[in-house]
């Protein structure tokens, strides 16, 4: 089919501007080559409409702000792919997002997440957290879309879940303890493959409880084949096949 051809061309292209990109804006030209071809590569599966979202975690910069709408300015003019792709700061906790704004628009994304209410018990929430809703609604009323300031954990970590894909999100409770210290977790690790690369997709984590509680929706099978229905199919277009890998873990500390 010559049409997915012509699509998988789109990977190594974009991921050329993005990098070329990259070398242009003083505030980004210093990363290392390996974080470099990784911040390409994620950005270049958000511009593609492979998720609606990416947290930017492999690189640090000084005025995210500013160097990022800059770099978006310059992809811009190199490819019209990256025409709905904007950056989104979120204030307190100083991370940044990009979002694929169609995808965003168009996403059915909280009826596809389950919200978990963090504690000494984990909960399983009925329904999404009125402040999440909130929060999704004040971001698709402005253009570009803008992060309401001043958010706290309670909204941002639910939040995060939401526009990075997550079958499952964390709320965090009131008490501040070791959220999910010692509790045995279903980590579920995707990957995006194609045939001279892999690439780490997306990872999350459930508490193991809640999948024997409620394995209609939590089971390990249930999530699995939610992440193939929510990921593959835009996937295949672009030649990448998804690879999730799902293991159970214990550990000391969770980073939410």
């Amino acid at each position: 089919m010559p049409t997915s051809h012509h699509h998988h061309d789109l990977i190594p292209t974009v991921v050329e501007a993005v990098e070329a990109a990259l070398s242009e804006e003083p505030g980004l030209r210093r990363i290392s080559a390996p974080k470099r071809a990784t911040f390409a590569l994620d950005l270049a599966l958000i511009a593609l409409g492979c998720r609606c979202a990416c947290l930017v975690d492999v690189v640090v910069v000084q005025d995210p702000e500013q160097s990022y709408a800059n770099l978006l300015r310059t992809l811009r003019q190199k490819h019209a792919i990256f025409d709905i792709v904007q950056h989104l700061f979120e204030s307190s906790s100083e991370q940044s997002f990009f979002v694929n704004t169609e995808q965003f628009q168009a996403s059915t994304s909280v009826t596809d997440t389950l919200f978990v209410l963090l504690g000494r018990d984990p909960q399983l929430l009925a329904r999404p957290p009125p402040d999440v809703l909130a929060a999704l609604h004040a971001l698709a009323a402005t253009t570009p879309p803008t992060l309401p300031r001043d958010l706290t954990p309670h909204t941002i970590i639910p939040l995060a879940g939401v526009l990075l894909g997550y079958p499952v999100a964390y709320v965090p409770g009131a008490d501040d303890g070791a959220f999910l210290a010692q509790v045995s977790l279903d980590v579920f690790a995707c990957r995006v493959r194609a045939p001279t690369w892999e690439h780490a997709f997306l990872k999350f984590s459930c508490p193991a409880t809640l999948a024997a509680a409620h394995p209609e929706l939590l089971s390990p099978t249930r999530i699995v084949e939610s992440l193939k229905t929510r990921f593959e199919a835009r996937l295949k277009e672009l030649g990448l096949a998804l690879i999730v890998e799902h293991s159970t873990e214990i550990m000391d500390r969770v980073a939410l």
